[in-house]
């Protein structure tokens, strides 16, 4: 007996985050953006392209996954023999299909397969050419398999979709809004003499994990010091000594929504230059946050939350973005893939599309200072997922 029979025959609960309802809505919205774009199927790779269709997660989203989505008829999802367990609980995909997880190779020989039956020689197929998931090596045998077939780049459809959020979507990422908070709470509570960045890590990760939170898409990044300055180094049993900037960034999961904070914290007085970082980077993001809401470009909010750096050191370097999409994701990251407020984009704003709205102010192997929060755009300004103290944090 194989894997899928042997689940199936058990009958096993469903664990579904969204109602049927939803991911039916979900897929219509979908089908509608592949009808404009004159495409007459979808294959999808990118895990979280898929989870948003169908619910299907496993936390080894380096794995070949592939849900196809026809224009018309029943979609079917590929997985390899480990996680169709995962597939049974987590979705109501009624056709899957698997190969044994030491040949995922063969998945691709399978999806050639399943698309011949369907008859896509000739046909418009999306791909996600611009995302993770579909590899050279499936994407040539497509290609060679199915000469005729118009393969046309479909990266962006279901990340522009996903771009505003359900009010379902939005409970999730108050909840791991809440989840986050305590984690930072937990960091910055950690920080004392002798501890290391690993210690403050710990603190949050544990907490959040107590507090409800799924396996994160990324682990909290902690590092201090000079390191505070070295974009994206994190806990390496590295000590914490007084005056020392403390960089937290971390983000709680629910259902998969990843809901982002960044912090700074200093154990003791903190230098005068850290200060005016500090100081800088919470007046940006106040700036930002008072002048979000939909109806706006992205290009005008960024405008006006460039206004806070007026002045700002020479040494620092900036990221040319104010705020990144975020909502469902898996590890390595949580950004989403749809729009970013960032100038120069006449990309309009619109109620339910949410961000991690960030200003981190860094002096490349010195120090740094940030801070963020994770909010959703209304009608009349944004709803502040992570509510918290947002302020250089003394201990």
């Amino acid at each position: 007996m194989d894997l899928l029979e042997s689940y199936r025959t058990r009958l096993l609960p469903k664990e579904l985050a969204f109602s049927e309802a939803e991911y039916r809505a979900r897929i219509a919205r979908v089908r509608e953006a592949m009808s404009a774009q004159g495409l007459d199927l979808l294959l999808l790779h990118h895990l979280p392209s898929v989870c948003y269709l169908t619910g299907y997660q496993t936390p080894v989203s380096g794995w070949y996954t592939c849900l196809v989505l026809p224009l018309e008829g029943e979609v079917a999802l590929q997985v390899c023999d480990f996680e169709v367990g995962l597939a049974l609980i987590h979705t109501t995909v009624e056709r899957i299909l698997s190969v044994r997880w030491n040949r995922m190779d063969d998945l691709a020989t399978q999806l050639v397969e399943l698309l011949r039956e369907g008859g896509v020689d000739g046909k418009r197929l999306g791909i996600e050419s611009r995302r993770t998931g579909l590899n050279a090596h499936a994407y040539q045998l497509l290609r060679d398999r199915f000469p005729r077939a118009h393969f046309t780049d479909a990266s962006d459809l279901v990340p522009r979709v996903r771009a505003v959020k359900s009010p379902a979507e939005l409970e999730c990422l108050r909840q791991a809004g809440r989840m986050s908070v305590a984690g930072m709470a937990a960091a910055i509570g950690a920080i004392r003499p002798g501890v290391t960045e690993n210690a403050i890590a710990a603190a949050a990760a544990g907490t959040m994990i107590d507090a409800g939170s799924e396996f994160f898409c990324t682990d909290p990044w902690v590092r201090a010091g000079h390191r505070s300055g070295i974009i994206h180094a994190t806990y390496k049993r590295h000590f914490v000594k007084p005056g020392d900037p403390v960089i937290i960034e971390l983000g709680a999961v629910y259902q998969r929504y990843t809901a982002p904070l960044y912090g700074t914290a200093v154990m003791g007085r903190p230098p005068e230059r850290l200060r005016r970082l500090a100081d800088t980077a919470l007046a940006t993001v106040a700036l930002l946050y008072e002048n979000v809401r939909a109806g706006r470009t992205a290009h005008d909010v960024a405008r006006a939350a460039a206004k806070g750096l007026a002045g700002v050191d020479p040494e620092v370097y900036l990221s040319e973005y104010h705020a990144y999409p975020v909502g469902l994701g898996f590890p390595p990251e949580w950004p989403e893939d749809s729009i970013w407020i960032v100038e120069d984009s006449d990309e309009v704003l619109r109620s339910g599309m949410t961000f991690h709205g960030v200003r981190s102010l860094r002096i490349p192997g010195l120090m740094a200072a940030g801070f963020s929060e994770t909010i959703a755009v209304t009608d009349t300004g944004c709803e502040i997922l992570t509510p918290h103290s947002r302020e250089l944090a003394i201990v």
